[in-house]
């Protein structure tokens, strides 16, 4: 039996409970998503508040509200709990059968049943300024959201991702993946995932627009993430259009996918994250007057724009659904995108040490 077990970050155990604890909301309400080492998965509200860790130097109590993901060892006793403020402790657990409160009545689940254990925060932000957290995994992850209101598949398929399973988009389809555009605060925030291109030429060819995000509002009342050489606004490379501006990676011209995302290999995973604010300057972004961004892989990828008078990401009543689009104007033969881990907060964020996280 395991019982010497380390912990990192040992010395400031007490420190890192009390600030995980003031990045949690406590207006929302908890879920349990409990996957089962026969390959089960259950969703249901906990008849408990607190999980009990033995570290190698003291027995903790951890809240529910302050874990992010519970995964069990094989021996069904060592735990390591994944904590919303970044963090990680790591001991052995003794736990009694999870009552679950499920659609179909109460079960108890026994602690050796269980392989993973998630905490869904519904209704409430999880850490501070997160409002929407999609795993974007599987027909269950989409339609429930860690964090938020879930999501719709309208295409494509699940298949291996950046964490777990992403989805898949062939370039002649249209919306993959769906959600309200209420998620999405209007004046500013910030929307981060992951996407890796896949069987795309080296080039961007003119009018083969691929896509990565987009509202389905009209034409200049939403907003639309993709790639191309001219976007129409002097703009090349990876392009945002918006109320709040039009901007790009540079100059309109002769562009490549890598070039695009400043010499990166465009079949890699790639961290993308637009980020406005409407009413204010965005931070790390040197031109203050400058309202809508583009970050890859935690940092800037915008250097040209366009402004505008708007201070609103989206036109009020015409923007009902955003989503994962993944097409162009004509299809690129053979090409998909796939995509993983979205994320949106109500503020402008711009540090992204934390995307390696799930």
């Amino acid at each position: 039996m395991r019982r010497h077990l380390l912990w990192i970050g040992v010395c400031v155990a007490t420190a890192l409970i009390t600030a995980a604890g003031e990045e949690t909301q406590t207006n929302a309400t908890l879920r349990l998503a409990i996957d089962l080492v026969d390959g089960s998965r259950l969703i249901g509200t906990p008849a408990i508040a607190t999980v009990p860790v033995q570290t190698s130097y003291a027995k903790m109590d951890v809240p529910l509200t302050q874990i992010q993901a519970l995964k069990i060892g094989d021996d069904h006793e060592t735990v390591t709990l994944n904590l919303r403020n970044g963090d990680k402790l790591t001991g052995v657990i003794s736990l009694a059968p999870i009552k679950l409160i499920t659609v179909f009545g109460t079960v108890a689940v026994g602690i050796e049943h269980i392989k993973q254990l998630d905490i869904v925060l519904s209704g409430g932000t999880g850490q501070k300024g997160l409002i929407l957290w999609n795993r974007l995994g599987s027909e269950s992850e989409v339609k429930n959201s860690r964090v938020g209101l879930g999501g719709k598949r309208d295409a494509g398929r699940f298949v291996e991702g950046r964490f777990g399973q992403g989805i898949e988009l062939n370039m002649k389809e249209p919306f993959g993946v769906t959600f309200p555009a209420e998620i999405v605060p209007a004046s500013a925030g910030c929307i981060e995932f992951w996407a890796k291109l896949v069987g795309f030429p080296a080039t961007i060819t003119q009018g083969y627009n691929p896509s990565l995000i987009r509202s389905d509002s009209p034409e200049g009342s939403g907003f639309h993430l993709f790639f191309a050489p001219n976007d129409g606004a002097a703009n090349g490379g990876l392009c945002i259009k918006s109320r709040l501006g039009w901007a790009g990676t540079g100059p309109f011209g002769s562009w490549s996918y890598a070039a695009s995302l400043k010499s990166a290999k465009a079949g890699d995973w790639h961290h993308y994250a637009i980020v406005w604010n409407g009413v204010g300057n965005i931070p790390n972004v040197a031109d203050t007057t400058r309202k809508i961004s583009v970050f890859v892989d935690g940092q800037l990828n915008t250097t040209t724009s366009n402004k505008s008078p708007e201070e609103q990401l989206f036109a009020p009543g015409n923007a009902p659904r955003f989503g994962f689009i993944g097409f162009p104007t004509d299809a690129i033969p053979g090409a998909s995108i796939v995509f993983d881990n979205l994320k949106i907060w109500n503020y402008a964020k711009t540090d992204f040490n934390d995307r390696t996280d799930e």
